[in-house]
């Protein structure tokens, strides 16, 4: 999991879309060579959006579940073909059920005790969330001491701060509702989607 965050930096999050419109969107993350992704298992819909974005692009792309809060979320995610799984809290009982079922997990945690406790759960990999509160200033405090952890950083993070979590020592972040308008994504404006795609990709090329 740490291999692929640290190849590509920027894992989009998709929340609440349709099935139609997450495939587009994920077709232009597939063009832009961004091809691990997370889709958030927190609508009715989002088991049936994950199992066919699997099915269609699983074979060239990572693609996640997000908010997997219980050991039956998790189930139904392996199930559903997630590759990896995420949440925004930290759960014992998940981090369990993925190792047994060989699923990399990523925990959300906030403090610096959430964090370390993590990883001593075996999180390869944490989840900030959420940062947008506590900025890139935050992080940098937090691994001064918990050096050996690595992060992503969640929740809040736009082209106007990105660069100022790498430089923090995040590894990746996770970029949900300020990647894309969603009016791109109804009119199917792939060039104004790629476009954006490429802006946060050379933002993190800078650093």
């Amino acid at each position: 999991m740490l291999s692929l965050v640290n190849k590509y930096k920027i894992i989009p999050i998709l929340r609440g879309m349709e099935l139609e419109d997450a495939r587009f969107l994920v077709d232009c993350f597939r063009e832009a060579d961004l091809k691990i992704l997370e889709v958030s298992l927190n609508q009715s819909n989002s088991l049936h959006v994950l199992e066919n974005l699997v099915k269609e692009f699983g074979d060239d792309m990572v693609i996640g579940a997000g908010t997997v809060l219980t050991k039956e979320i998790a189930i139904d995610a392996k199930n559903a073909g997630a590759a990896f799984f995420l949440s925004p809290n930290v759960s014992e009982q998940v981090a369990d059920m993925a190792a047994e079922m060989g699923i990399p997990y990523i925990p959300g945690a906030f403090s610096p005790t959430e964090i370390q406790y993590a990883s001593e759960l075996g999180a390869e990999v944490i989840k900030v969330f959420p940062v947008r509160q506590v900025g890139a200033s935050y992080i940098k405090d937090v691994l001064a001491s918990l050096n050996k952890v690595s992060l992503l950083a969640v929740g809040g993070v736009a082209p106007q701060n990105m660069r100022k979590f790498f430089e923090a020592g995040v590894k990746g972040v996770g970029v949900g509702s300020s990647l894309v308008d969603q009016e791109w994504i109804e009119k199917r404006d792939r060039n104004k989607i790629i476009a954006r795609l490429e802006e946060y990709k050379n933002l993190v090329h800078e650093n």
